[in-house]
């Protein structure tokens, strides 16, 4: 069948619409900025073409995506603007809407994965029975055990047509991949008990351990990786950067930075005693995540301390030499070159905007502190002001679903263990689109053996597991 296209597909784009255009499930594994919605939204009118209509779509995806999802639907095919519905505010006015706009069936509903949670608007999307789900950035479904993958599942298992698209449906473990696939194909590869699954892929590193001290340790067995990557292969379509993109080089420079001798001090008492005293104030860490937490906000200069009445209070580091490194830098790049900050903390943000004002530089902010509108506003603002030459994001909120292509520096001021969020901010200015730069440089600042090197070092880890899963199979396609 042929349709009419109003933006030219890349070929690796086209090939795989031209296999899931014939298959009830699908599995678009593109790298971040390879096109994969594109991709979709071809499928999408495939089927539609076939069916002679157009067929009840769910779209899941992150929040800050909706948009994006609208205006590429719109772009890419000839459906109206009323087709499509991205119902916004509280539970039961999402409800409302999605129940008044679907008295003709045949729309396509876009909602973030949290509404499914949403008791209200659960109830009218089973009512109103998707024929089509699609389940953007998927490894949000990775947890077996989690709600709103258990109601994914349920709605997944009435629709006609299923399709999951990620770029990283690896990001602790390859056990992530069971819950996307459950979703996707019903339990035809991998089958229905995450038990059984487990036990088929997996084996217990520490099962011989005495009782009192044993914790599970779940190990990938080494003839289940072939095994893996000939499931995802022949599930859907692999596609890295470097298959199907001719962009510049991605230079990764480390920066490391000294820690004051402050945070020397903190940094130790709080490695070894898991508590410590700064200004009055106590800052404990009764558990390992706490721990490791507060181990990455001392580096990166800051303190989260509690009073005597158990109130907790943020205290700056008096001295901050990541924030004068960071200084040096936008004194050195800034005037030629549009910058992305990446930080994890809240306070971080404070510490940039600081050194920003205090070297007159024009910024905007993409964080959780940012409404969703005015975040799309800030990236066109970015994009498109000569005069902004600085962006300030969270991994997580700013680094899903936007195109800040007009940057070719990002620095990574602070960061966590999540693998997921780390390669979505880099791909955010290193994708299509990008070879108007001669090359794109990263920079991790690092205080060299801290929690910084740690980080590093499982990320790396992780993403190495996933590499060996994610493997193009030439003959699979």
């Amino acid at each position: 069948m042929n349709l009419e296209f109003k933006i030219p597909l890349w070929k690796h784009q086209k090939e795989a619409s031209d296999i899931a255009k014939s298959r009830d499930y699908y599995a678009f594994l593109f790298e971040v900025g390879t096109g994969k919605t594109c991709a979709a939204i071809t499928t999408l009118r495939y089927k539609y073409a076939e069916n002679k209509r157009l067929l009840p779509t769910l779209i899941l995806c992150p929040i800050i995506v909706m948009e994006n999802w609208k205006r590429e639907i719109l772009a890419n095919s000839k459906i109206k603007p009323l087709q499509i519905i991205t119902p916004q505010g509280p539970g039961k006015k999402r409800a409302r809407i999605i129940s008044e706009q679907t008295e003709d069936p045949n729309k396509i509903v876009i909602i973030n994965y949290e509404s499914l949670l949403i008791e209200p608007v659960y109830e009218e999307i089973k009512r109103w029975g998707p024929e089509v789900l699609v389940c953007d950035e998927s490894h949000y479904l990775k947890e077996m055990r989690s709600k709103r993958t258990k109601k994914a599942i349920f709605i997944a298992d009435r629709c006609r047509y299923r399709y999951i698209m990620t770029g990283t449906p690896v990001l602790n473990t390859p056990m992530d991949l069971f819950a996307q696939f459950r979703v996707m194909d019903g339990g035809e590869a991998f089958g229905k008990s995450y038990t059984v699954f487990r036990a088929e892929y997996f084996y217990d590193r520490n099962v011989h351990m005495p009782p009192m001290k044993y914790f599970p340790d779940w190990k990938i067995k080494k003839d289940s990786i072939n095994q893996f990557n000939q499931i995802l292969n022949s599930s859907g379509m692999i596609v890295k950067k470097a298959d199907c993109l001719d962009l510049p080089p991605l230079i990764k420079k480390p920066i490391y930075v000294e820690l004051s001798k402050e945070q020397k001090r903190v940094y130790e008492e709080l490695k070894k005693d898991l508590i410590t005293f700064l200004n009055d104030k106590a800052c404990t860490a009764p558990l390992a995540i706490t721990k490791s937490l507060r181990l990455q906000q001392i580096v990166s200069g800051f303190v989260m301390g509690e009073d005597m009445e158990g109130k907790s209070e943020v205290i700056d580091l008096k001295e901050n030499p990541r924030a004068k490194v960071l200084e040096k830098l936008l004194v050195e790049y800034s005037e030629h070159h549009k910058l992305i900050i990446w930080a994890v903390f809240k306070n971080n943000y404070k510490t940039i905007r600081e050194v920003c004002d205090k070297l007159k530089i024009p910024f905007v902010e993409v964080h959780g502190e940012i409404k969703t509108k005015d975040k799309f506003k800030n990236v066109d603002t970015f994009n498109q002001d000569p005069k902004c030459r600085v962006l300030i994001g969270h991994p997580n909120s700013g680094g899903v679903g936007i195109n800040l292509v007009a940057s070719s520096i990002s620095i990574f001021y602070s960061r966590n263990f999540s693998l997921g969020q780390d390669i979505q901010a880099e791909a955010r200015n290193y994708r299509g689109g990008s070879e108007i730069h001669e090359s794109i440089l990263r920079i991790d600042l690092i205080a060299k053996d801290t929690i910084d090197e740690v980080i590093q070092k499982a990320l790396a880890s992780k993403q190495a597991i996933s590499d060996k899963l994610l493997k193009k199979s030439q003959h699979l396609l």
